[in-house]
């Protein structure tokens, strides 16, 4: 009897007990800031993640109906991290002028891979001074003027000659695209063009590539300490596996680079990033750990957007045969077959401005902006945002709101037309983000693109291969929104 009753009074305890936790992480688990944005309540522990994690749908396109719910700003929980995303200008822009909301998350593979930082990853004072650095340097060597066009032109010419012989053929233009980009930028960092045979240029691109293909998990990996260590998950290993070997190759190119290093010639952006150095020493901001970020960040953000943006222009060229062919005639209306468009025939050609800005739109390439993080506690729109949240940007919501866009899933250049022809600027197309950190590269972007897309219409018209399936516009999640892999005809204009 003494043993039941033992037993009856443990068993009470332990109800006890247990009850007590469950109110204490319950409590924990619902412990919120009075003001937070509204959204959906999600599951225990997990939050809003099964929901993203299970829809058959994009993350910008749930967030947006959420928005359609919930208003501008909306935050949801995902794995005990409290997330908000912004929707709209006027909500993205009120957040992210902030310095509160500028700075950035850990990356929790990247940061043990490389040390130091560079502009990605940098918050706070240092990243205002490496920004900052990096800005005047690279307009030092022309990044962004009209000086620079020749840069550029010079890349396309080199794409032109590749594509003329395939002859009119079937081929994937992904890979070449990316090399002539590339070269771009690794002119001002490098300080010298490679020749799109060269193997260590090759394998730069090739892992570039690769980790831009495996970060759609990636994202989750480096932001998630918890995900970041289960190296057993085959996903993990391989991000971390890709993510390593783009490193090891940075600092290949960096180190050979740096042999021939002369403080009395400065060649590029890494040599005066040393001479910068030598005048302090190893510092906060100038040493070797930022050094390599810094032209790592400079190398991927200065090739893969640009890259994408223009397989989408390709592929719509292919889609819509009669827009191409009104751009064309608007070229040769311009500048005739006898020479190749320019920087200063851009007032003329109104139509083929108003389809680049139509193509960056549709294709929204980073749909939720990269994210940010809160550095201290602060407000939007009258909001609470704690310290630690992540916030996101939702630009896919701001360029396919259909009460901003009419008809947002056409592809309409003239949108950004007005009566007389002229070209519209709207304030709701956001390709390169808003706020205190807009894109550094926005000039050189916005003139490759205009360089480059010109120059190839001029040259070529873009065919599906006839045997091809049809034209597909459909996207993939990596890093970016990318399309889906095609092979295209890129006929000779006379």
């Amino acid at each position: 009897m003494e043993a039941i009753d033992g037993m009856m009074a443990l068993d009470a305890r332990s109800v006890l007990i247990g009850l007590v936790v469950f109110l204490v992480l319950y409590r924990l688990l619902r412990r919120t800031p009075r003001n937070l944005p509204p959204g959906p309540t999600g599951w225990p522990v997990l939050g809003y993640l099964p929901q993203l994690a299970m829809a058959k749908e994009d993350p910008q396109k749930i967030f947006s109906k959420l928005a359609a719910k919930y208003g501008d700003v909306i935050s949801v929980n995902v794995a005990g991290n409290l997330l908000v995303v912004l929707h709209g200008v006027d909500a993205i822009k009120e957040a992210f002028n902030q310095p509160q909301l500028s700075a950035r998350p850990k990356l929790h593979v990247s940061e043990k891979l490389r040390p130091g930082v560079g502009i990605f990853i940098s918050s706070g004072e240092i990243w205002t001074k490496i920004r900052r650095f990096s800005l005047t340097v690279l307009r030092g060597f022309g990044v962004g003027k009209s000086s620079f066009e020749e840069n550029i032109a010079t890349e396309a010419k080199f794409l032109i000659e590749e594509w003329k012989k395939e002859a009119g053929t079937p081929f994937e233009p992904r890979h070449l695209i990316s090399r002539s980009v590339s070269n771009v930028i690794c002119a001002v960092v490098f300080g010298e063009r490679f020749q799109y045979t060269d193997e260590m240029f090759r394998r730069l691109i090739h892992c570039t590539d690769d980790v831009f293909e495996k970060i759609g998990a990636g994202g989750a990996i480096e932001f998630s300490p918890f995900l970041a260590k289960l190296t057993f998950l085959p996903v993990v290993r391989r991000y971390k596996e890709s993510a390593q070997a783009l490193v090891d190759q940075i600092l290949l190119m960096v180190k050979k680079h740096n042999q021939d290093y002369d403080a009395d010639n400065i060649r590029d952006f890494i040599d005066t990033f040393l001479k910068e150095q030598s005048k302090f020493g190893e510092s906060e901001v100038f040493n070797v750990d930022n050094m390599r970020q810094v032209v790592g960040d400079l190398f991927v953000a200065g090739s893969e957007t640009t890259t994408t943006t223009l397989r989408w222009s390709l592929l719509y060229m292919m889609a819509y045969p009669e827009v191409q062919t009104r751009v064309q005639k608007e070229l040769d209306d311009v500048t005739g077959r006898n020479r190749f468009p320019r920087m200063s025939d851009r007032p003329d050609l109104p139509y083929t401005e108003a389809v680049i800005c139509e193509l960056q739109r549709i294709s929204t390439i980073v749909p939720l902006s990269v994210p940010h993080v809160c550095s201290e506690d602060t407000t939007v729109l009258g909001y609470d945002i704690p310290k630690g949240t992540f916030l996101l940007a939702n630009l896919w919501h701001s360029h396919f709101d259909p009460a901003v866009w009419e008809e947002p899933k056409s592809f309409r250049p003239e949108r950004f037309l007005d009566d007389d022809g002229k070209v519209i600027s709207r304030d709701e197309l956001t390709p390169f983000g808003i706020g205190r950190r807009i894109c550094l590269g926005e000039h050189l972007a916005r003139m490759e693109l205009f360089i480059f897309f010109t120059l190839l219409l001029h040259e070529f018209t873009f065919k599906n291969p006839p045997d091809g399936p049809p034209v597909s516009l459909e996207g993939t999640n990596t890093s970016t929104w990318a399309p889906k892999n095609y092979k295209v005809c890129a006929i000779p204009r006379g």
